[in-house]
């Protein structure tokens, strides 16, 4: 069957969450008068990760990541500055300057030709309703779940369960689920019986249990899949 909803990541799938970040961390970085050095970059990013990871474990909770997030990283790389203070700054940079991926708004636009488009995203609510204020992303799909107001953050069933009661029609056989996290989007597809394409530029291996149906590159890998499954069907 052509796959006609599309279920689509918002951050470092089509918006470069990473880099806005890591523009809103040295911002921090240089209004509170700190020296900024260019390995903490790669050192947030596995940082971070580690704790979304937690998070998506069940093992903290968001209030806990949110508020110690950055007491922590600070503490890490041995940095004596008023975490909370820096992520105000953060969160005031980051809410208000959103970034694309190059060619990631003319592939929504492929998308929106060949069905419907649903972001699925985890995140606190404002600020990504702000982020996606600013870059016109409803311009560019049929409805956005944020995973602060459905109650729970993706792989969880209970987020994935939201998404579906409110989409109408909710085919799985027509559905396809576009992201960068195995351990979000990918685990979430799986658990919902659902096809899936890991957008995974850099070439990550693909180890454990969870398993994409197609593993991609870029986003006209993406559009070559969906062209092949619409023919095959």
């Amino acid at each position: 069957m052509k796959k006609d909803i599309f279920l689509v990541d918002a951050d470092d799938t089509v918006l470069d969450f990473h880099g806005s970040a890591m523009q809103a961390i040295q911002g921090a970085f240089e209004a509170l008068n700190l020296e900024w050095k260019t390995e903490y970059d790669q050192i947030y990013k596995d940082f971070n990760a580690k704790l979304w990871e937690a998070l998506e474990r069940k093992e903290i909770t968001r209030d806990e990541l949110m508020d110690t997030r950055f007491t922590r990283f600070l503490a890490h790389i041995q940095v004596d500055a008023d975490g909370e203070e820096f992520n105000r700054r953060y969160i005031e940079y980051l809410s208000t300057h959103p970034k694309y991926f190059d060619g990631a708004q003319e592939f929504l636009r492929y998308l929106q030709s060949q069905g419907r488009v649903y972001i699925v995203t985890n995140g606190t609510e404002y600020i990504q309703k702000s982020r996606f204020s600013i870059a016109k992303l409803a311009d560019y799909c049929d409805g956005i779940f944020i995973s602060q107001t459905a109650g729970a953050d993706k792989p969880d069933k209970r987020y994935t369960d939201y998404v579906i009661e409110r989409i109408v029609n909710f085919d799985s056989a027509r559905v396809v689920w576009i992201g960068d996290s195995l351990s979000a989007d990918i685990k979430a597809a799986n658990d919902a019986n659902i096809e899936s394409i890991w957008y995974n530029p850099h070439g990550k291996p693909c180890n454990g249990e969870i398993k994409p149906t197609y593993d991609v590159r870029n986003f006209a890998q993406i559009i070559e899949i969906l062209q092949k499954i619409s023919v095959d069907n």
